[in-house]
């Protein structure tokens, strides 16, 4: 992300004199497929061991020199490369977030974006009638499954322990029910925090072998379970003191999420809680870019299933018209995310 600007570009950006219009609709979405672009061809993977010149990375990556200047020197003015005595290097950034070595890692959700990128062709057709024909998940292939699925894992390891420490667990609680959790990460840490807590993910089929690989992983087969389904029309099961929705409401209509709040609600023992999280619009008032983030995903969720992004308001009055008496919600410090939770009384 471009930052840092000098004094004039800060007045003529405030002002309206330098073209908006230009940057948004150009530059910044050639400088996305760029950054899309280089990690698809593992450009940060070829640079981690030491700085190379242009010829050296052409060769190491299999492409022309021409294609590796332009797409370095956009990878630079970008922040993502340093370029020193004609040799190319990487930033503190890229090696934090693109690397595989990083716990941090956010090369799938790059990734990601990639496929965004070529499913939002079809935008203006689908804004005309109101959403896509199928939704993106029902044309994913297996390579897209296995990007999607890590994507998910990325997001979610970036702010499990504070999404977990806000939640107001219980430790009464003894199961949870994690819908369309995928990965799993955010039920085994529910599940670390609170004992005598056992959890169960409900996703769909292709996420099965990511949500059993990550329990695996972290040594929770005891506690955690995948069942495959769809919780919109399969049965969700009964007793459950915690439920969770995280990323889900925004690929759902609003009458889809009214349905899908009242089958939780009818799942659900009195004392139990309902926590969705979301990018919720207007999450940090007038702070531009949580407005843009929750404006943008809302668009992204349109394109592939027909959803958009919601405000607090809105979900309040779906899950207090299935009879959550209470209703919390909790910013987060990712601009644009917040935790709604609604309490069974």
């Amino acid at each position: 992300m471009i930052y840092k600007f000098n004094i004039i570009e800060r007045l003529f950006l405030g002002k309206d004199i330098l073209p908006h219009p230009l940057l948004d609709s150009l530059n910044l979405v050639i400088a996305g497929r760029a950054l899309q672009v280089a990690v698809k061809l593992r450009i940060f993977e070829i640079l981690r061991p030491r700085s190379m010149n242009i010829t050296t990375i052409s060769k190491k990556a299999r492409i022309s020199a021409n294609g590796a200047l332009v797409l370095l020197d956009c990878l630079a003015a970008m922040g993502y490369v340093k370029k020193v005595d004609k040799k190319y290097g990487l930033t503190t950034r890229t090696r934090k977030f693109l690397l595989t070595s990083s716990d941090k890692r956010l090369g799938n959700i790059v990734l990601f974006s990639g496929m965004v990128f070529e499913s939002l062709a079809n935008l203006d057709e689908f804004i005309k009638r109101g959403g896509p024909k199928l939704e993106n998940l029902d044309v994913f292939t297996k390579e897209q499954w296995g990007v999607f699925n890590e994507a998910m894992a990325e997001i979610a390891g970036l702010d499990v322990k504070e999404v977990v420490n806000n939640l107001p667990l219980s430790a009464g609680y003894k199961k949870l029910l994690d819908l369309g959790g995928s990965h799993g990460i955010h039920s085994i840490e529910c599940c670390r925090k609170v004992p005598g807590l056992t959890a169960e993910v409900f996703d769909l089929e292709p996420t099965r072998s990511s949500a059993e690989r990550t329990i695996r992983k972290n040594k929770m087969s005891k506690k955690v379970k995948f069942r495959s389904g769809d919780f919109l029309k399969d049965s969700l099961g009964n007793g459950y003191d915690v439920v969770l929705a995280f990323n889900v409401i925004h690929g759902l209509t609003e009458s889809k999420n009214q349905k899908l709040a009242k089958r939780v609600f009818d799942s659900m023992n009195p004392g139990g809680i309902y926590v969705i999280l979301d990018q919720i619009k207007e999450a940090r008032g007038k702070s531009q870019l949580s407005q843009f983030i929750p404006a943008t995903m809302g668009v992204m969720l349109f394109n592939q299933t027909g959803g958009r992004t919601y405000s607090f308001e809105e979900v309040e009055g779906w899950v207090k018209k299935v009879g959550f008496k209470k209703i919390e919600f909790k910013k987060l410090r990712s601009p644009g995310n917040g935790l709604i939770v609604g309490y069974k009384s």
